[in-house]
């Protein structure tokens, strides 16, 4: 057996160097995105926990650039090991919200920044969200959805701090179990003045996910069925471990006809009632309008939008779209797949 060289084994690969530049470029890529996920992070808890503005002034408060929200992807196909590795839950009726509990009391924030309770800050049993005897108060932020017909109940999907401490990082499971134990704990399901229950996720098994999709046929208001992969954290953004799921039996918003007012004459009949969807778009600093996609889409500008009663976004605002003719898209599918 011939010996060692000095070189040694690495001898036999010309690519040593590349092979090893390469190396180091994806560790710097990973260490940079983990940076950035870390400073979108504390700038969306500083933003939370900054407290808004009063009089006028609060109509145009816009706490963040962006929503310190996880967004999920569209579930076009099952994803591998979907019935070990995934939970599935039904959607209720309601907007994505971020509830915040800190200085002693409990506030509750769309995507966009808005208070879409009537009556302002409340007084909560979540930590930070009630005065301490002792004067420390810490910080809790959860994701939940809230109902503006039930405005006195919460329902919570995820949380990202509890009094103080980050869960981000967590997966989540942990997340999850860790939620409704300490929900459980404080005993948040009693009024006070506002009820406040986590959603139920379960394995997605088939067993489960036929039971979440038959209760959201059943449940008025549903909007489909929300998967998360058991082992995510929690991004700030739309990623592809959250998935969501809907079609005309478990959500009623899968597809919205359009009912326009007799009065307005301008529409053409074949505007009328034809099925469409709505989209959420961002404008950015430079003013281009994009999606919530990483990396985003830019699909148009600003001021291409604007018209003499709506003027053109500023950065950080939310805009939202109404994407018609969508019967025409799916029939044009539908012919190339019977013709194929």
């Amino acid at each position: 057996m011939q010996g060692t060289t000095e070189h040694g084994r690495g001898s036999r690969f010309k690519s040593r160097g590349y092979l090893s530049d390469a190396a180091e470029n994806r560790r710097a890529t990973v260490l940079k995105r983990q940076q950035e996920s870390r400073q979108n992070i504390n700038e969306a808890l500083r933003c939370l926990q900054k407290p808004p503005p009063q009089g006028r002034q609060l109509s145009k408060f816009r706490p963040w650039r962006r929503p310190p929200l996880s967004s999920p992807e569209w579930m076009n196909y099952p994803p591998a090991r979907l019935g070990s590795e995934w939970a599935v839950a039904a959607k209720c009726e309601g907007k994505r919200c971020v509830v915040v509990a800190a200085h002693g009391a409990t506030t509750i924030r769309t995507r966009s920044g808005r208070y879409p309770r009537k009556g302002g800050p409340f007084t909560s049993c979540l930590p930070g969200g009630f005065e301490s005897e002792g004067g420390k108060v810490g910080t809790t932020v959860l994701d939940c959805i809230f109902n503006p017909s039930e405005p006195n109940v919460l329902r919570a999907i995820d949380v990202m701090v509890w009094n103080d401490h980050m869960l981000y990082d967590c997966d989540f499971q942990f997340r999850y179990f860790w939620l409704r134990g300490r929900l459980v704990e404080i005993g948040a399901d009693r009024d006070y003045p506002v009820k406040l229950t986590a959603v139920e996720f379960s394995t997605a098994t088939y067993e489960a996910v036929t039971e979440s999709y038959e209760y959201a046929k059943s449940l008025p208001g549903a909007d489909g069925l929300l998967f998360y992969h058991w082992q995510v954290h929690y991004v700030l953004g739309t990623t592809p471990l959250i998935l969501q799921w809907k079609d005309a039996n478990c959500s009623e918003y899968f597809l919205e006809g359009g009912q326009e007012n007799e009065s307005q004459g301008s529409r053409s009949e074949e505007m009328l009632d034809v099925p469409h969807l709505y989209t959420v778009l961002l404008c950015d600093s430079e003013g281009m309008l994009l999606t919530s996609d990483v990396p985003p889409v830019v699909v148009s500008r600003a001021e291409a939008v604007s018209t003499d009663r709506s003027p053109a976004a500023s950065e950080g605002e939310l805009l939202r779209f109404r994407v018609l003719n969508t019967a025409q898209l799916c029939n044009v599918h539908e012919s190339e797949v019977s013709n194929n």
